[in-house]
C-alpha cells in the first residue's frame, strides 16, 4: 500500500490472523531501511546481488588503518543509500572507527566500534533527517 510504512522484522502471524499491521512514520521507516543496508552484505540478496553495502569485503582486514576503514564505510554507505533509499536527498555521512574493550563473561575483547551518522534532507517534505548507530567489526555485533 503506497505511502504506508510497516516496522521490520514483519509479524505475519498478524497477517495470517487477517489484522491490520501497525504502521510507522516515514522517517522510522528510513531509518529502518538504512540499518538493512549497512548490515546486508553484497550478494545476500538473491533477488539484487547489489543490494547492501560493500565494505564488508574489508570487514577483517587487520592491516586497514582506522581512516582507511572509516573512508571506506563512508563511501560504501553512501553509494548505497544514494542506489537503494531515493526518500532522501542532500546524503552526508559520517563514520567514526574506535577501539573498545568489550567485558565478556570470563574474557576481554578489543573490537572496532563504528558509528555511522547519515545526515540529509526527506525527499517528500525537504525535512532535515538523521540516523545514526553503531556496531561493532570482526565479526559484526549490532545495538
Amino acid at each position: 500500500m503506497k505511502g504506508k510504512y510497516y516496522k521490520l522484522p514483519i509479524d505475519f502471524s498478524q497477517l495470517l490472523q487477517k489484522r491490520d499491521m501497525p504502521a510507522i512514520a516515514l522517517e522510522e521507516s528510513i531509518e529502518q531501511h538504512i540499518h538493512l543496508l549497512i548490515t546486508t552484505v553484497l550478494g545476500e540478496n538473491k533477488d539484487d546481488p547489489q543490494y547492501g553495502c560493500g565494505w564488508w569485503d574489508s570487514d577483517f582486514d587487520i592491516k586497514a588503518s582506522n581512516n582507511e576503514v572509516k573512508e571506506q564505510i563512508e563511501n560504501a554507505v553512501k553509494a548505497s543509500i544514494v542506489r537503494y533509499e531515493k526518500r532522501i536527498t542532500q546524503i552526508r555521512v559520517v563514520a567514526a572507527v574506535n577501539q573498545e574493550e568489550l567485558m565478556l563473561p570470563a574474557t576481554r575483547k578489543m573490537k572496532k566500534k563504528i558509528r555511522v551518522t547519515v545526515t540529509g534532507a526527506i525527499a517528500k517534505n525537504n525535512n532535515p533527517f538523521q540516523y545514526s548507530s553503531f556496531f561493532y567489526i570482526s565479526p559484526l555485533s549490532y545495538d
